[in-house]
C-alpha cells in the first residue's frame, strides 16, 4: 500500500485527528447519508471595514440583526450538525458572540466553529476567544484572519489605514496566549486581487516564518464586489499564483502534522494537500464560467445559510428563498420546507446544471460526501501538487518595513 492509496483501515485510524483540521468524522461521510453538516450564520450586519472585495456590501450596517432570543429559537429547533460557520459583518462586533456559539454547542452538538475576523478589535478578540475556549471545553475553534497583502496594500484592499499592523498585532497576541492550546487553530484567508497579487507569496512566507498561521487559504473574489476592479485577474494569473505558493502549502502540512510519523503522517499530508489542490482546481475551472465539478453540489442538503435578518438560503451565492420569521424561527421546518426542496431541484446538482460558483466552502462540503472524490480525486490532486514542491525549499526572510520604505 502506498501513501497515495490509503486503506479505509488506515484512514479510519486518523479519523479522530480529522478534528485537528476542522473536519470531524471526515471519513465516515463516505457511507453517511447526506444530512445537515454545517450552518452558516451571519450574526450581525455591522462591520468596521470597507473591503473593496465584499460581495455583501449592500447589506452591511442595516440595523436589522436578529435578536439573541430569535437565534436561541433557531438553535432549539435545529437538528444536530457538526460545524458552525459564523459570518457578518464583523462577528466580534456582536456582543453576545460567545453566548450564541454556546447555544449551538449545547443544543446541537457543534464541535467545530469557523470564526472569521478582520483582526481590528484586538483586545475584544483575545478576551472572547478565551471565554469561548473556557465555556465550551470540547469545542475546536478555527480563528480565520483576513490578510490580502503586505502593509499598505492590505490597508488599501480593506479600506482601513493601519489594518495590517493591527491584524498582525492581534494574531501575535492570540499566538502568545493560546500557543499551547490544541483546540485553537489560527488560520488566514487571502482574497486574490490585482493590488495584492505580487505580494501574496511574501504574505504566506512571512506568516509561516513568524509561526502565525496553521492553514492559509487563497480565495478568488466572488459575487459582485464593491469594486469590480478587484475581479480582473486572468485565469492564467490565478493558476500561476497557485503554483508559486504550493511550497508554502506543503510547509503548512509539515507544521500541522509534525507530531505524526510514518504512514499516518503521509496520509494526513496527502489529504490536506490533495484536498486544497482539488478545491482550488474546481474553483479555478469555474472562475470565468461554469465547469462540471465531477460531483454533485450538496447545498441545501448538507448546508444551510441564515442571514443577519433571518433570510435563509442554501448557499451564500444564491438568493434568499424565505425568512425564518415565517417559520417561527424553526430551522428544521425551513430546512425541510417545499421552498428548500424547490431550491435543491433548481440547483440541480451544482456545476454543469443550473448553478455554479467558486465558493470554497460549498466545494469542500460537497467533496466530503463524494466517495469518488475522497478515495480517487484527492489522492490524484495530491500527486499533481507534488510537482510544484521543492524538498529543499526554505522560507525567505520578509522585511515588511523595508518594503514599505521602498514604496515611499
Amino acid at each position: 500500500m502506498t501513501a497515495s492509496q490509503p486503506s479505509l483501515k488506515s484512514a479510519h485510524s486518523i479519523q479522530k485527528d480529522d478534528m485537528h483540521r476542522g473536519e470531524p468524522g471526515f471519513f465516515h461521510k463516505l457511507v453517511r447519508m447526506k444530512k445537515l453538516e454545517g450552518v452558516f450564520l451571519f450574526i450581525t450586519s455591522r462591520c468596521n471595514s470597507k473591503c473593496r472585495t465584499c460581495f455583501y456590501h449592500d447589506k452591511l450596517n442595516s440595523n436589522d440583526d436578529m435578536t439573541f432570543d430569535e437565534i436561541r429559537r433557531i438553535s432549539e429547533s435545529s437538528p444536530n450538525f457538526d460545524k458552525l460557520w459564523l459570518s457578518g459583518g464583523e462577528p466580534f462586533l456582536r456582543k453576545e458572540l460567545v453566548e450564541i456559539i454556546k447555544l449551538f454547542y449545547d443544543n446541537n452538538g457543534v464541535r467545530v466553529i469557523n470564526l472569521p475576523t478582520n483582526g481590528l478589535l484586538g483586545e475584544t478578540i483575545v478576551s472572547r476567544v478565551s471565554r469561548l475556549l473556557d465555556h465550551c471545553p470540547d469545542l475546536f475553534v478555527h480563528l480565520n484572519f483576513s490578510l490580502d497583502g503586505l502593509g499598505k496594500t492590505h490597508d488599501k484592499v480593506r479600506g482601513i489605514p493601519g489594518n495590517f499592523t493591527k491584524t498582525i498585532t492581534t494574531m501575535m497576541s492570540i499566538k502568545n496566549k493560546f500557543k499551547n492550546n490544541p483546540r485553537l487553530l489560527q488560520n488566514v484567508a487571502t482574497v486574490i486581487t490585482p493590488d495584492g497579487y505580487d505580494e501574496l507569496f511574501d504574505v504566506g512566507a512571512y506568516l509561516l516564518k513568524k509561526d502565525l498561521v496553521a492553514a492559509h487559504f487563497y480565495e478568488i473574489v466572488r459575487g459582485n464586489p464593491r469594486d469590480p476592479q478587484t475581479k480582473t485577474l486572468t485565469p492564467g494569473q490565478i493558476k500561476a499564483l497557485r503554483v508559486k505558493v504550493q511550497p508554502l502549502i506543503e510547509k503548512q502540512a509539515d507544521n500541522l502534522f509534525k507530531e505524526f510519523s510514518g504512514l499516518k503522517k503521509k496520509i494526513a499530508k496527502l489529504f490536506f494537500m490533495g484536498f486544497i489542490k482539488f478545491v482550488n482546481e474546481i474553483q479555478d475551472a469555474n472562475y470565468s464560467g461554469p465547469s462540471d465539478w465531477g460531483m454533485n453540489c450538496t447545498a441545501g442538503k448538507t448546508t444551510f445559510v441564515i442571514d443577519h435578518n433571518g433570510d435563509f438560503r442554501s448557499c451564500e451565492m444564491r438568493p434568499p428563498i424565505g425568512n425564518l420569521r415565517d417559520y417561527g424561527f424553526n430551522l428544521s421546518k425551513a430546512l425541510y420546507s417545499d421552498a428548500m426542496k424547490r431550491e435543491i431541484h433548481e440547483i440541480g446538482g451544482g456545476a454543469g446544471a443550473n448553478c455554479w460558483c467558486t465558493h470554497g466552502c460549498w466545494v469542500m462540503s460537497s467533496i466530503k460526501f463524494s466517495p469518488r472524490a475522497i478515495l480517487l480525486r484527492i489522492p490524484a490532486a495530491y500527486r499533481r501538487s507534488r510537482k510544484y514542491c521543492d524538498p529543499h525549499f526554505e522560507l525567505p526572510d520578509i522585511d515588511i518595513a523595508q518594503i514599505e520604505r521602498y514604496r515611499k
